[in-house]
């Protein structure tokens, strides 16, 4: 990887993060405790609550490509990254332009199913 490339990744790198970490900052609020008393309307406390697992599942995803990113950030000059992880080719740059926490090159998370 050239070093173009390399401060084009640690740019995306890092606005990914400063995007991710204001999302994961809305999550929290939404996450809060729902008050046994409460109730928008016809909202039920209930359904309310289906509706914050939900919001649960997105935060768990945000918060694991965010900790994925931090690592990016660390990792980024290593010799090994931009490798793929099973078959050891190099990770074609435009996808890790796209998603630079990617482990696989595309062959092989598609066999793999990731």
């Amino acid at each position: 990887m050239t070093p173009e490339q390399q401060l084009s990744l640690a740019a995306r790198v890092g606005d990914d993060l400063r995007s991710l970490a204001a999302e994961l900052k809305a999550f929290e609020l939404q996450l809060r405790p729902i008050a046994p008393d409460c109730s928008l309307g016809d909202l039920l406390r209930s359904e309310m609550m289906q509706d914050q697992e939900v919001l649960k599942r997105a935060f768990l995803v945000a918060k694991k490509r965010y900790n994925r990113l931090l690592y990016v950030k660390e990792h980024l000059h290593d010799e090994r990254y931009g490798f793929c992880a099973d078959c050891e080719d190099v990770i074609v740059f435009e996808r890790l332009l796209l998603m630079p926490e990617s482990r696989y090159c595309v062959s092989c998370a598609k066999e793999n199913n990731l």
